[in-house]
């Protein structure tokens, strides 16, 4: 049975420890000096690289949770027309609503370049009321 959570507070109280980890994953050096797997220590950079994951997982990629995930992926050879826009565009306000209460969603703004067939989605949201944070990706056409 899934518990809903009120507002969560900041996990970052404690400068040295760790709360998540930066996606990509980094190429570790030879030396050992270069870690692999980058740690987050702060939860509003968690919850940005959250939100790019999740909108990298294809909706029923996740096996124990198939409602996980965005439909941006199954878009991709769709034509590319005002009607893909308005569906992308509505579809990551419900995910962000749906799956980040903690974020308030500023803007979201899908911006097609038709001579390159790509879409360029900008999120624009706060977390925890004060910071204002921006995340981009392109959808290849």
């Amino acid at each position: 049975m899934a518990i809903k959570v009120g507002n969560i507070a900041a996990f970052d109280q404690n400068p040295d420890v760790g709360i998540g980890l930066s996606i990509p994953f980094q190429n570790g050096a030879s030396n050992g000096n270069d870690p692999v797997f980058a740690t987050n220590y702060t939860t509003a950079l968690q919850i940005k690289y959250n939100l790019i994951n999740y909108f990298l997982t294809r909706k029923g990629e996740r096996v124990f949770n198939p409602s996980f995930g965005s439909i941006i992926n199954d878009l991709v050879f769709e034509p590319n027309d005002p009607s893909l826009i308005e569906v992308i565009q509505k579809s990551i306000e419900e995910d962000i609503q749906s799956f980040f209460p903690v974020i308030k969603l500023k803007k979201v703004s899908v911006i097609p370049d038709f001579d390159n067939h790509t879409i360029t989605s900008q999120i624009f949201y706060s977390v925890f009321s004060s910071l204002n944070e921006e995340v981009e990706f392109n959808i290849p056409l």
